[in-house]
């Protein structure tokens, strides 16, 4: 009887171990439900992981494709400066060692402070000379004289003012970039005769009345 009452007694204090069913197990034997420190620390980098190439690949397709031909190479360049027209374009040639100035597009090439006393000839009749251009400055033809005064001023002036001014005019369709370009005197030496100056004056004023669409120029030494 004795030995019955142990043997109950034992039953019914003996534990349940702490990986038997019912509760899971735990790796540490602390029976608490809990998992692991480890095993939750692994799950969880996994876990971050997973998600973070789950965000990688949803940025990635949300990501705007590239466009064919956006890149600065691909771009049109804006604000290019127009090339000089001194310079001649691609194929044209200088054939004519007597009119080393005259491309082979029939156009002639000056040079601002480069060239001067440039003789342009008529390119439809070599033979004839239009006019020399003294000297190209900034764009403009300008025509050289150091007359102060003349013996016949109104022949000096209509032929070394008014002639050769409307002889610049003319020959500016034949110079590449210079189809419009001003044209002018400059007087070099100082002090002319005040009647002198007043005539050249004078026809200047008439010549941009008869071409107006021409700026005409007149400069003096002082």
């Amino acid at each position: 009887m004795r030995l019955l009452v142990i043997l109950v007694w034992f039953a019914l204090h003996r534990r349940t171990p702490p990986d038997g069913p019912g509760k899971p197990p735990d790796g540490n034997g602390d029976g608490d439900g809990k998992p692991s420190q480890q095993h939750g620390s692994i799950n969880a980098g996994e876990n971050v992981s997973n998600a973070q190439d789950a965000i990688g690949t949803a940025r990635d397709r949300g990501k705007p494709a590239e466009i064919p031909g956006s890149t600065s190479e691909s771009r049109p360049r804006g604000g290019q400066q127009p090339s000089d027209p001194a310079e001649p374009p691609p194929g044209v040639t200088f054939d004519d060692p007597k009119r080393p100035n005259l491309g082979s597009d029939g156009k002639y090439y000056i040079r601002d402070g480069v060239d001067h006393d440039v003789p342009i000839d008529d390119p439809t009749d070599l033979s004839r000379t239009i006019t020399d251009i003294d000297r190209p400055e900034s764009g403009v033809l300008w025509e050289e004289k150091s007359a102060v005064n003349a013996t016949d001023v109104d022949k000096w002036v209509n032929k070394q003012v008014i002639k050769k001014t409307e002889a610049y005019i003319e020959a500016r369709q034949h110079i590449a970039g210079r189809e419009n370009a001003p044209v002018g005197i400059d007087f070099t030496s100082p002090n002319p005769d005040p009647a002198f100056k007043a005539a050249v004056e004078k026809a200047i004023a008439d010549l941009r009345v008869k071409y107006p669409d021409v700026t005409i120029l007149v400069k003096w030494a002082e």
